[in-house]
């Protein structure tokens, strides 16, 4: 297999024109990461989201504020003093222009341990924002990884197609120096010229669907410049399929199924959050002042003083609503259990069906390359009787068509296990390229 596509990439790079480009996977799966919009989004919601986890923290703060005060009036109540000779006098209680500075703290003590879940819930949803961010990756990653294979898929055909080519074009050159000695007949250049022809359809169409994956690749990782791949090692290499446990995997880790744990945990929190509205709540207060009039209304002079308290406040009733949430939490907590079920089952299913798959390919591959040595072999026997005369060309001509076919299938087979393993480490959340540099 390394031969082959080794093979197949030495001669994508002969063909390519100077000035063009050569990209590993690597590169090319850094370059769709920094081209991905939608990797930008999530990118963006992700510093969204730890600023409200900043956000939550402060909620375990005091706030403290500043403030200042001027203000007139222009009656003020009166009242009638007693002069010490006798009779009364009657006095204004206060002044008319009043000036106040003040610092202020504020603390919330407890509020039905509602700051602690939203914290959480707020580093819950950091932490799933990250996850969303890591699925977007592998995604991207393997749409490139399976367009390469569908361009090494065509590129091996090509070869294919061509070195059949070249053997019907040696081919020719002898039925036309055996017609010119009167050994072969019209009819042998008629049929092996039809069978260049048709060969030459196939080939034009190969190279058509390998220059359709190229375009898809570069539209994938926004390398406008690509015209040549080197596939790592690492991305080539036959899996062991024996060695595929479907029943004995861990379907948990897998991405999709990950992403509900974030849900659930979401929920979960919004249901605690809820619940605390039923507690009371507590918070203290002090401030520090300064004016004119201070702690003494009476007095027309700038005075210091503080002063502080503490506050507790509950709902005692609201008509329901606070119960009406919770019945609706634990509904939805309900309803996400029967999904992650369902899902999980799902998983099962295909994993089962890609293990299937799997060992179907393998086995279909070993056949396959015992019944390419076994055209080649005939090809080789029907050349040699046909070179001694003993052969027709049209069974030569169908020789070389089962040998091109069977050459075909095979390496057909190669890359489709190859795609079916990327499906199944995925599926797994093990895939290839986090091991691979």
């Amino acid at each position: 297999m390394h031969r082959i596509l080794k093979l197949a990439t030495l001669l994508a790079l002969i063909s390519t024109p100077l000035g063009a480009r050569e990209y590993s996977m690597t590169q090319l799966f850094e370059l769709a990461l920094e081209e991905d919009s939608r990797l930008a989004r999530i990118e963006a919601g992700v510093a969204a989201a730890e600023t409200v986890v900043a956000d939550a923290g402060a909620a375990f703060q005091p706030d403290l504020s500043a403030g200042f005060r001027v203000s007139y009036v222009s009656e003020l109540p009166e009242m009638e003093q007693p002069k010490p000779g006798g009779g009364t006098t009657t006095v204004e209680a206060g002044v008319k222009d009043t000036y106040a500075a003040n610092l202020t703290a504020r603390q919330l003590i407890f509020a039905g341990f509602t700051r602690r879940y939203g914290l959480a819930a707020a580093e819950n949803r950091l932490a799933e924002v990250r996850f969303q961010k890591s699925m977007r990756e592998d995604a991207l990653r393997f749409s490139l990884l399976q367009a390469a294979y569908g361009y090494s898929l065509a590129d091996l055909s090509v070869e294919s197609l061509e070195a059949s080519l070249a053997r019907l074009e040696l081919n020719r050159r002898r039925v036309e120096s055996f017609f010119s000695q009167g050994f072969a007949s019209e009819l042998d250049l008629l049929e092996i010229d039809a069978s260049i022809a048709e060969l030459n359809l196939q080939l034009r169409q190969q190279q058509a669907d390998r220059r359709a994956a190229l375009i898809s690749l570069r539209s994938l990782s926004g390398a406008e410049d690509l015209d040549a791949l080197a596939v790592e090692e690492a991305y080539l290499a036959l899996p062991d399929v024996e060695a595929v446990d479907i029943e004995g995997a861990d379907l948990a880790s897998n991405a999709d199924y990950r992403a509900t744990d974030y849900t659930r945990q979401a929920r979960e929190l919004e249901t605690e959050i809820h619940r605390g509205d039923y507690y009371p709540r507590l918070s203290a207060f002090g401030s520090f002042n300064y004016g004119r009039p201070g702690a003494n209304f009476f007095a027309d002079e700038w005075q210091f003083y503080y002063q502080g308290g503490v506050e507790v406040s509950m709902n005692l009733w609201d008509g329901g609503r606070r119960g009406n949430a919770l019945e609706r939490d634990r509904a939805r907590l309900e309803q996400l259990a029967a999904e992650r079920e369902e899902l999980f089952t799902n998983l099962l299913a295909r994993g089962r069906q890609t293990g299937e798959s799997l060992q179907s390919a393998a086995e279909q591959l070993t056949t396959a390359r015992s019944l390419l040595e076994n055209k080649q072999r005939k090809y080789e026997l029907i050349q040699q009787l046909w070179d001694a005369g003993e052969q027709s060309t049209l069974e030569v001509l169908e020789a070389e068509q089962e040998l091109t076919a069977a050459d075909i299938r095979a390496k057909g087979l190669e890359i489709r296990l190859l795609s079916l393993y990327q499906d199944y480490l995925l599926l797994i959340n093990r895939p290839l390229w986090r091991n691979t540099k």
